[in-house]
């Protein structure tokens, strides 16, 4: 009679288990080179359903592809172009805001001494050193852009060898299987990334009707948050301190409204119409893997964290089960 430890099922997901590990320590000695590749694979798919769209409407895949990396290129340079000139503001003009922040911080202290609350022992927060950290922050995020020609070379590569349609006969056993997960994932990070780009889009109008400064960037900040969960509550948070500081509290909080409502029925009304179904991980699963693969990845590994989840929760049981036709 086999024991447990005999059972080639196990010995099969134990070696999967250990080769997780050791792939996972590469990663994260490879972080910089490997957020590079995937960041522009996740890119890739986001645009994909563009060329899909495109192809099925009768275009041949040559020019379908051509248009979507037309599309990408001049796009994503005048993206680029505006971002490093917004980025470059913000490191000059960050200062302007710390007489506006000291202001606050000093209403709020008499508003909460007026009430009878004791705060002379309590910390508070330091403009100049809280601004310096945005400088840096935002000193370095310019800096990040001087990769950008490559990742736009690397998704216009990714997107030529995306399959759109299959010649020939179709695959059979294994292959058509991870065909098949290939093609959820591709479609799911595409759609994800598509309305998360349109619901940017929109709190970018909303910010430039309400004056809010830098509006670009922080639309930038709300697409990539988009891949989070519940990530649009992170991204609100240097609009709407920027708006409080320079527009007042009374904008402020307009645009909180608006911008909650917006990131809400995006994903909470469009979303699940337009996918007809949910992630296929439950919320543990999500906040495990999102501290998983911040701490493979860094800080990007958070914006990759559910397409890299999703990839391996699809992949991962064909691995498990040896499958091989």
């Amino acid at each position: 009679m086999k024991s447990l430890a005999d059972s080639p099922r196990v010995l099969r997901l134990v070696l999967l288990g250990a080769g997780l590990v050791v792939i996972g320590a590469g990663l994260r000695a490879a972080a910089p080179t490997v957020n590079l590749v995937l960041v522009s694979v996740v890119l890739a798919m986001t645009v994909y359903p563009i060329s899909h769209v495109l192809s099925r409407r009768g275009l041949g895949r040559p020019v379908s592809v051509l248009i979507t990396l037309l599309v990408v290129l001049v796009g994503g340079a005048l993206l680029v172009l505006v971002l490093a000139k917004s980025l470059s503001r913000l490191v000059q003009e960050a200062p302007k805001y710390a007489p506006a922040f000291q202001a606050m911080i000093d209403s709020g202290t008499r508003f909460l001494e007026g009430r009878g609350i004791e705060v002379q022992g309590l910390p508070k927060p330091d403009p100049q050193r809280i601004l310096g950290f945005v400088q840096r922050f935002a000193s370095a995020a310019l800096g990040a852009l001087g990769n950008s020609i490559f990742i736009l070379i690397l998704i216009a590569m990714f997107l030529a060898e995306m399959p759109l349609h299959r010649k020939g006969s179709a695959p059979t056993g294994w292959s058509a299987r991870v065909e098949e997960v290939g093609k959820g994932i591709r479609l799911f990070v595409g759609i994800n990334g598509m309305l998360g780009a349109a619901a940017a889009a929109i709190n970018f109008i909303v910010m430039l009707l309400l004056g809010t400064d830098f509006p670009v960037i922080w639309a930038v900040l709300s697409f990539l948050f988009a891949f989070v969960p519940f990530g649009f509550l992170i991204s609100l948070v240097p609009p709407f301190v920027v708006t409080l500081l320079e527009q007042g509290s009374g904008k402020a909080a307009l645009l909180f409204v608006l911008f909650v409502g917006i990131n809400i029925v995006f994903d909470n009304v469009v979303k699940p119409k337009v996918m007809g179904q949910g992630l296929g991980v439950s919320p543990l699963v999500i906040v495990l893997s999102l501290m998983a693969w911040m701490f493979v990845l860094g800080p990007v590994g958070a914006l990759l964290a559910i397409p890299l989840t999703i990839a391996l929760s699809k992949i991962l049981p064909l691995l498990a089960e040896g499958e091989t036709t």
